[in-house]
């Protein structure tokens, strides 16, 4: 990047200093699928005008700007530099005349950085900060881990945006005070952390990074099991032949059988076609009916249920949100059969069975109603 004008464009944005700015070529936002620098610092880009890719980096600038951001640009046109404050959806007209751009962000307000809330951990984490955070160890926080993973599972199942935003924020908290925890014992950085995902996940997709070709979902999944024993020779650990052994035990017990029979199937261990999973859960049901013994039962209760998790599997869901959903729904329909029944002046026992159907159906119409409305 030619840096010989950066003084002269500085000056013309009445800049002082630089201790505060970051410096980028912007040339390589053109290949980039996010902004390189954090919406909460100042950064100046130094951008040529390619035309035929200026849309695709409008839109990159478009899509981490709020709608009524302006850039400041700086430019040399007619022997003379010019500076002019646009509107992100009016950069196209003023490129259009460039050959080249000075592009100065300047922080958006009600933004911080991962950099700035690490910081505020560390802070809770000192001898000034929080007692109730200074305590905290990973195996104590371990059960606040689990919950806020499933609030966020339940704001996801509720598909409630500005929910799942905030239980996302819980979640991150537990990861950056795991993080801030292992690095006061001298154990990993956040940083180490980011760099050993990013570098697993660049390895594990050479479909996308390298020249790799694989045939569809399922050449990407024993493409990844094949990458992952490459890596534990490397490691100097012996391959695992147990591709099951890694999966935590700790999971619910659907999510284990989903999670075992995806692993299977990515060793080719899986029906080719989906028809022989209705017929192994009939055939299930048979032995459910057939069982002589309790023991028997609950043994032939389970396989019926792996290979429901099965069809859920094939059908390209989740067996553990399928089941949550549907948790919801009773619930939901039964918290309202009660309360129907305790505006009438009833008590539960009072009401019969057929009775308290009859609202479970109303309970279900209502449900469609507000479902239609919402789609609408």
């Amino acid at each position: 990047m030619d840096v010989s004008n950066i003084q002269e464009v500085l000056n013309i944005l009445e800049i002082d200093s630089i201790n505060n700015i970051r410096i980028l070529d912007g040339n390589q936002l053109y290949e980039r699928y996010f902004i390189m620098h954090s919406p909460n610092e100042f950064s100046l880009y130094k951008v040529d005008i390619h035309p035929e890719e200026i849309g695709g980096l409008i839109n990159l600038i478009a899509k981490s700007f709020p709608d009524n951001y302006s850039v400041d640009c700086v430019f040399f046109q007619e022997n003379t530099w010019k500076k002019e404050q646009v509107l992100i959806e009016e950069l196209s007209e003023l490129f259009s005349g460039l050959s080249s751009v000075y592009l100065f962000f300047k922080p958006i307000s009600g933004f911080s950085s991962i950099i700035e809330f690490q910081e505020l951990i560390a802070h809770l984490r000192a001898p000034d900060g929080c007692p109730w955070d200074r305590k905290q160890t990973h195996r104590t926080l371990r059960t606040n881990l689990i919950e806020e993973t499933y609030e966020v599972l339940e704001a996801i199942d509720e598909n409630d945006s500005k929910h799942l935003r905030e239980e996302l924020g819980d979640l991150l908290l537990q990861i950056i005070l795991h993080t801030q925890i292992a690095s006061e014992n001298e154990g990993f950085t956040l940083s180490e952390v980011i760099h050993d995902i990013h570098k697993k996940i660049t390895q594990r997709h050479p479909h996308v990074f390298s020249n790799t070709s694989v045939a569809g979902i399922s050449g990407v999944m024993k493409n990844w099991e094949k990458i992952k024993n490459e890596e534990r020779k490397i490691q100097g650990l012996s391959e695992n032949k147990n591709i099951l052994a890694s999966i935590p035990q700790e999971l619910p017990s659907l999510s284990i059988a989903q999670k075992y029979q995806e692993r299977a199937a990515r060793v080719g261990f899986d029906w080719e076609e989906i028809s022989p999973i209705y017929k192994k859960i009939h055939e299930e049901m048979e032995e459910v009916e057939n069982a002589k013994s309790s023991e028997d039962l609950e043994g032939e209760l389970g396989d019926l249920l792996f290979a429901v998790v099965n069809l859920i599997r094939w059908k390209g869901f989740s067996a553990e949100s399928a089941l949550r959903i549907s948790n919801a729904k009773f619930r939901s329909r039964f918290e309202y059969i009660q309360k129907t029944i305790s505006e009438r002046g009833q008590e539960q026992s009072e009401v019969s069975l057929s009775e308290m159907d009859a609202l479970w159906e109303k309970a279900k119409k209502i449900e469609r109603s507000k479902r239609a409305q919402n789609e609408q």
